[in-house]
């Protein structure tokens, strides 16, 4: 008897239930633009050729008067005003413009 009523007991308590999550319906995959081994989403403004390039929502590149975000040189991304050295030259920089090309300068001298 004792039994029985641990067992109605038990079944008379309300459970726990554990916290389940939907996941979001697949939309497939992000629209990208590919510019080398490099992915950029919609909106992204690349120098490529001799005009700026916008990436579309379709994923294709178009032209565009629209300001460069940066530049893109040896498969690499470089923002607006990024300096790197000119290769074999201990004297120059090159710098990225907001047109999406470099432009070279000479290396200042240390202060001391």
């Amino acid at each position: 008897m004792f039994r029985l009523l641990i067992v109605a007991s038990l079944l008379a308590c309300p459970t726990l239930a554990f916290a389940q999550s939907q996941t979001p319906a697949e939309t497939g995959p992000a629209t990208r633009c590919l510019l080398g081994s490099k992915t950029f989403s919609p909106g992204a403004t690349i120098r490529s050729a001799a005009a700026v390039q916008i990436c579309g929502t379709d994923g294709q590149w178009a032209s565009t008067d629209k300001a460069s975000s940066g530049c893109f040189f040896a498969d690499a991304f470089y923002s607006v005003g990024a300096t790197s050295a000119v290769s074999g030259s201990k004297t120059m920089i090159a710098t990225c413009q907001p047109d999406g090309t470099w432009s070279t300068s000479p290396v200042e001298a240390a202060k001391s």
